[in-house]
């Protein structure tokens, strides 16, 4: 009876270590991929940074295209309401 016993400890034990193997198989491959990626990045990073910095421009010149009618309009109406304002006198209440 004692050899049983023994033999399915050691079945245990094995289970166990596999169990505890596991994350640290997991965590040492993520470990391995942070490394990868650090020298990917040390590539391409100012490439990207280029990309970005054409998109963001992109954007700013359509915002503005968008924007300066408006903009324009609403100074026009401005600066006739200030030349009306400044021309005729307010009576007074």
């Amino acid at each position: 009876m004692v050899t049983p016993r023994n033999i399915a400890l050691i079945f245990l034990s094995l289970e166990a270590l596999a169990i505890g193997l596991a994350p640290l198989a997991l965590i040492s491959a993520l470990a391995y991929g942070v490394y990868r990626l650090r020298q990917l990045v040390r590539t391409y990073w100012p490439q990207a940074l280029f990309y970005v910095e054409q998109g963001r421009e992109a954007v700013e010149r359509a915002s503005q295209s968008i924007t300066r009618p408006f903009i324009r309009v609403y100074s026009i109406f401005s600066m006739v309401r200030a030349l009306f304002e400044n021309l005729v006198p307010r009576r007074p209440a």
